[in-house]
């Protein structure tokens, strides 16, 4: 997001992989044991060199950019598919689209004043599920851990209610709509998933702890029983998450890595099966990424 503080240099080496135990006993003759060195820093973006022995259910997934297209420069923040088009987000404003990216109905000041007077100042990624927009809003005082979460009619734009969250930051928030759970996540760079239960308002359940400190999160979305991360790290990178052991997996990047990686979507389309948004380092154009995971 363009106002967030930077996060430091860029480095062109991959983000942490995974660590793998292979074994290989045909006849029951050799172990052999693979694993990475770690870089000892501190910094959530520094890597960790790794070797990943290919396994019998085959090599980690990875995703491919397939395509690119600039769209409209204010599509700056966060996206959503609909059944019939999108929905994107900006600082401030709500935008619905066509399946073409033309914007058919649009919400200024989509923050209400009496939200906007305690300090709350900025959309991230959105979601959408059951005719309902899921948007995550922050006031930009990390330290009082306490941001908000809005609602807002698919159709209308109109805004529906909003809650106050324990949680330091608030980039992003993606929904199981099936399942009445949303997910977050407390800081822009954590090892764990924030979980509420939306059937009982808002009410928070244990989080999903992560096996890999995750930098710079930017995004989030569910589908398969996986939530897919988009990031602002080193590589502007596109992350899995098993939501039932909590292993992530590092997919690849969505390229352009001198720019800023913002929201994703991981609606399965022709076009994709991951989209996300990324701005130039120039702070225009904006783009949307498709990537295929395979």
């Amino acid at each position: 997001m363009v106002v967030e503080p930077s996060g430091g240099a860029r480095s062109d080496v991959p983000p942490i992989l995974v660590r793998r135990l292979h074994l290989l006993a045909p006849i029951g003759l050799a172990l052999l044991l693979v694993g990475g060195c770690s870089s000892g820093s501190d910094d959530p973006n520094a890597a960790v060199a790794s070797v990943t022995v290919p396994t019998t259910a085959g090599a980690p997934p990875h995703a491919t950019v397939v395509s690119e297209q600039e769209v409209d420069p204010s599509f700056r923040q966060g996206l959503a598919k609909t059944a019939d088009g999108w929905v994107f987000s900006t600082n401030n404003v709500l935008f619905g689209t066509d399946d073409g990216l033309t914007i058919t109905r649009k919400h200024d000041h989509a923050i209400p004043p009496d939200w906007a007077a305690q300090g709350f100042n900025h959309i991230g990624d959105v979601d959408v599920a059951d005719g309902v927009i899921y948007a995550p809003v922050e006031q930009p005082d990390y330290g009082r851990g306490r941001q908000a979460m809005f609602r807002y009619d698919l159709n209308t734009l109109a805004f529906l209610d909003g809650v106050t969250i324990n949680q330091s930051e608030n980039s992003w928030v993606a929904v199981d709509g099936e399942a009445k759970i949303a997910y977050s996540m407390n800081a822009f760079t954590d090892h764990a998933v924030t979980r509420y239960d939306l059937a009982d308002g808002w009410k928070p359940l244990d989080p999903v702890k992560l096996d890999t400190t995750v930098g710079r999160v930017q995004g989030g979305d569910v589908r398969d029983g996986y939530l897919w991360l988009s990031t602002d790290d080193a590589t502007d990178g596109v992350y899995r998450v098993d939501l039932g052991t909590g292993q992530v997996v590092a997919l690849g990047s969505i390229g352009r890595i001198d720019g800023e990686g913002e929201g994703i979507d991981a609606t399965v389309l022709p076009s994709g099966d991951l989209h996300v948004l990324t701005i130039d380092v120039a702070a225009v154009p904006v783009r949307l990424v498709d990537l295929k995971v395979g």
